[in-house]
């Protein structure tokens, strides 16, 4: 790589980050801008997606908030970002200054340490998305949590496995010929849960799923999703009357109770619960038994851990050739120095989709 390419030129001296200061509480600060290390990338943020866990974390009850307590460090926790690459590190391979890149993640891959709340990030293993719209790559974390899970819907060990080039083709368990697409029940349609089951629906399987709040059952909905009110007391019966055992179901909406999903699930199904922040689970183990049923609990940050950045690969190709496109779910845009407003709105407003800040 050329020496011109390994800088846009004079790197600034501060930026300005969003910190977290207390509960419910971030002001925009000016911060060093940090430099990269021999195998990192310097990035200019364009574009964060607030994610569920970034308003648990404002709130401070995300088991994030024991790693970072406040104040945290500036820009912490955004993590649904995109940017352009401005500086890289001598050892860097594979990005060019004037990338566009998502998967920004600071820190030796580690999930739980973004800090995309700012004008400048650090990046170690950034995924280039020249191709891709800069206000739809942005979700490549959400949007490859949503294939981990879909994934193990049809193979609940495929965590101990390195993923295959078929996540890329979405290929993530088609029926085989002759036999009725296999039916999996998604609760809560939320941004991750509208992806699931998108790409269950673009793997070949029958989506239904499950909400509680009118707007989203709507926006499910628009979406061509059979989404039911879970609020009516007749919903798990008339779903196993119109669609029969179903062959696996995922948790997305953060309920403890997993037994009326089970209820649902014909034998040998699978149950995919979806969260790192959950605090219990309650499950009756019988049913389970009689029927064979397995559930999975898919580890974001063990798989990018063990695998390096196949899922997040995957997600970002699918959302830089607009094979799945979430801008539809995006329902606000703000300023980054107007994030602490965006998350009080967006706590006030639980029918929301997902709000987007531009830098």
């Amino acid at each position: 790589m050329a020496n011109r390419d390994r800088s846009a030129g004079a790197r600034p001296s501060t930026m300005r980050a969003a910190q977290l200061v207390g509960s419910r509480d971030y002001r925009l600060v000016e911060t060093p801008v940090p430099a990269p290390g021999p195998g990192q990338a310097l990035v200019r943020i364009t574009h964060v997606g607030i994610c569920g866990s970034d308003l648990s974390f404002w709130q401070l009850r995300h088991t994030l908030n024991e790693l970072h307590p406040p104040p945290a460090p500036p820009g912490s926790h955004g993590h649904e970002a995109a940017g352009v690459i401005v500086e890289v590190g001598a050892r860097a391979r594979g990005v060019r200054v004037g990338d566009r890149v998502v998967r920004i993640n600071l820190v030796r891959d580690r999930d739980w340490d973004m800090r995309c709340f700012a004008e400048y990030a650090l990046a170690d293993r950034p995924i280039v998305v020249n191709e891709g719209h800069p206000r739809r790559v942005c979700f490549a974390d959400p949007l490859a949590v949503a294939l981990i899970h879909a994934q193990a819907v049809f193979d609940p060990a495929f965590a101990g496995r390195r993923a295959g080039r078929s996540l890329e083709r979405v290929a993530i368990g088609r029926p085989r010929r002759g036999r009725q697409p296999p039916v999996v029940v998604v609760r809560g349609m939320g941004f991750i849960g509208v992806l699931v089951a998108l790409l269950l629906r673009a793997a070949g399987a029958t989506p239904v799923a499950l909400e509680v709040e009118p707007a989203k059952i709507e926006a499910a909905r628009c979406f061509g999703i059979d989404c039911r009110n879970a609020r009516e007391p007749d919903a798990l019966a008339r779903i196993r009357e119109d669609y029969g055992p179903a062959a696996g179901a995922v948790e997305c909406c953060g309920a403890s109770d997993l037994d009326e999903l089970a209820a649902l699930l014909g034998e040998l199904g699978v149950c995919v619960v979806m969260g790192t922040s959950r605090v219990r689970v309650e499950l009756l183990y019988r049913p389970l038994r009689e029927r064979g049923l397995t559930v999975a609990f898919p580890s974001n940050a063990a798989l990018q851990a063990r695998h390096g950045r196949t899922y997040w690969e995957a997600a970002a190709r699918l959302l830089e050739r607009g094979d799945i496109d979430p801008l539809p779910m995006v329902d606000a845009v703000y300023p980054l120095a107007d994030l602490q407003r965006a998350l009080e709105e967006t706590e006030a407003h639980p029918e929301w989709r997902r709000t987007l800040v531009e830098v």
